[in-house]
């Protein structure tokens, strides 16, 4: 290699910008999430993952160059990596290509609009820097036989890795293969698409519950869910938050809430299944095969409406949520002007005449859900300005992107979200309440946001599993006319008030609380029972798709 020779410096220089440039994200991801690891075992795992990058060597052993431009495909996302590592603490994974499918542009804006002032540049700086690095290399091409032994090594020592980690860790090869960059953004892209795959009902096709009412009252019933979304339990006035964020239901007659009551993820997308259908942490996958709790309202009489004020637009995929949504008699979803983009603010109140409509228009008995936006991120953009109560706020201050010196305005606008979020369920109550049916309304949040909770440099939303990200409220007013007509489920509901709740109780207490009964009901699910038994709390962990007990995050 003469130019090698030649120019030492530039040629070490080149070798080495190329492999840091292709290995930073990796890099990142240790640093993150294995800092606590002896330097060796970080070592050997960086190692490791530039030798999955080494395993091509011998089909380009003609032209090294070319694989390297190749690697592009790496490269230009490589800051997105990184930002998502440092941020949000999200892998280059399956986690992140999930979150990406199923997003939609709005949530791209608001999640992003503070970072692409530098995010753009570095991408550009980024890719500019390899291309030179790429570019001064002192070589294009390599003895086959140089080739071979670096593809054949590379395949040896991972081979021996992997097998070595899966006896020691158990782990199954979506597992092993995620702890790697790249492999990892092979391996979830890999996973994505088998679930993708499967995001359909057509094994629910001929699915019945046989659900029938259990009375035949000659009262109009309305019953209504509110899904909220990213909402806390303890930002809630009314569970004993020492700010006015909830003086509606503050003071509502008929109102319950429920101390001890989790979510079954911290994912909308894998939370809200197992509240409509009955998907556990333990059978996730029963959201495919088996219909919702629309179907089941259906199969008893009642018509049924689902409104929801979140998109079902995502660019490329929503998981199970919509397509059952889409089996409800109405099914309304946020306005949008294109396929895929958001360009306005819409606020959960808009659903309160759709709403008022529906229960106007058709005299028949009403199961219906609202899917509120609720107290998603960008907290400011999810009330009017007339509910910035607590200032500085989003409306007064930049809080993008969100950072310690924001944190204040950040919290004051959550909380002005929850305020907000009130005034929406105790309206909606109030629709309810106007028409003296046999009623009730369930709200329950489908994951909560962590506010700086976990680390005080970073807020982390809902990416991680916590005690504050799966706490979540869940409240149930019942009609004036439903006490007097189920005064005992009322009771009993008084009763179990204390006990523990997970999301897999929403399915059956929905139904028996509208005296509904269906083949293959367990009323010891259902917190309107006297069986009611309580829940052992589990959650389903999107970072490795297991079950977990909520009770280990508290130890």
């Amino acid at each position: 290699m003469p130019f090698f020779r030649k120019n030492p410096i530039t040629s070490l220089a080149a070798i080495a910008g190329c492999i840091t440039l292709l290995v930073l994200p990796g890099l990142f991801a240790l640093n993150k999430r294995e800092s606590h690891q002896p330097f060796f075992y970080n070592a050997a795992q960086l190692i490791t993952s530039f030798l999955f990058m080494l395993l091509p060597a011998a089909l380009f052993y003609r032209n090294i160059k070319l694989y390297l431009y190749l690697l592009l495909i790496l490269i230009i996302p490589s800051t997105l990596f990184i930002f998502s590592i440092y941020y949000f603490d999200v892998w280059p994974g399956f986690e992140m290509v999930v979150l990406s499918l199923q997003t939609n542009l709005t949530e791209v804006r608001e999640i992003g609009a503070g970072y692409v002032k530098w995010y753009l540049p570095l991408t550009i700086v980024y890719v500019v820097l390899y291309l030179l690095c790429v570019k001064a290399l002192p070589f294009k091409r390599i003895s086959l036989f140089a080739a071979i032994s670096i593809s054949v090594l590379s395949c040896l020592v991972i081979g021996w890795k992997l097998r070595f980690e899966k006896h020691l860790y158990k782990f199954n090869n979506y597992d092993l293969l995620n702890r790697y960059y790249p492999a990892s953004v092979a391996s979830g892209i890999a996973q994505a698409y088998s679930i993708l795959k499967k995001n359909n009902l057509s094994a629910a096709g001929n699915f019945s519950f046989g659900a029938y009412k259990k009375d035949s009252l000659p009262h109009r019933q309305i019953y209504l869910f509110i899904i909220g979304e990213a909402s806390r339990y303890d930002r809630w006035q009314v569970n004993g938050y020492d700010s006015v964020t909830s003086p509606r239901l503050a003071v509502r007659e008929g109102l319950l809430s429920f101390p001890d009551v989790i979510s079954g993820s911290n994912l909308t997308w894998m939370s809200v299944p197992q509240m409509i259908t009955r998907a556990t942490p333990d059978n996730i996958d029963l959201q495919f095969k088996e219909k919702s709790i629309i179907t089941a309202f259906k199969e008893a009489g009642f018509r049924t409406a689902w409104l929801s004020n979140q998109s079902d637009k995502e660019i490329f995929w929503g998981g199970t949520i919509n397509l059952h949504a889409k089996t409800a008699d109405a099914a309304v979803f946020s306005p949008t002007q294109s396929p895929n983009f958001e360009l306005e603010d819409y606020y959960d109140e808009r659903l309160l005449p759709l709403l008022d409509s529906i229960i106007n228009i058709d005299n028949r008995d009403l199961f219906i859900v609202l899917h509120t936006m609720g107290n998603h991120w960008d907290y400011a953009r999810r009330y009017p300005e007339d509910f910035d109560y607590y200032q500085p706020s989003g409306y007064t201050t930049s809080i993008n992107p969100p950072d310690m010196s924001s944190r204040l305005a950040i919290s004051n606008s959550y909380d002005n979200s929850i305020l907000y979020a009130d005034y929406v369920i105790d309206s909606a109550i109030d629709i309810i309440n106007r028409h003296n049916a046999l009623s009730y309304v369930m709200y329950l949040s489908d994951h909560g946001d962590d506010l700086f909770d976990a680390s005080e440099e970073q807020i982390d939303f809902h990416l991680k599993a916590s005690p504050i990200t799966l706490h979540v409220p869940l409240f149930l007013w019942t009609s004036p006319l439903y006490n007097q007509v189920h005064g005992f489920k009322t009771a009993q509901l008084a009763q179990n008030r204390d006990k523990k709740i997970g999301s897999e109780n929403t399915f059956f207490s929905l139904l028996d609380l509208a005296n509904i009964d269906f083949k293959g009901n367990d009323l010891t699910k259902s917190i309107a029972s006297p069986s009611f038994s309580g829940s052992i709390q589990k959650f389903f962990d999107n970072d490795d798709r297991k079950a977990y007990y909520y009770k280990d995050l508290l130890e």
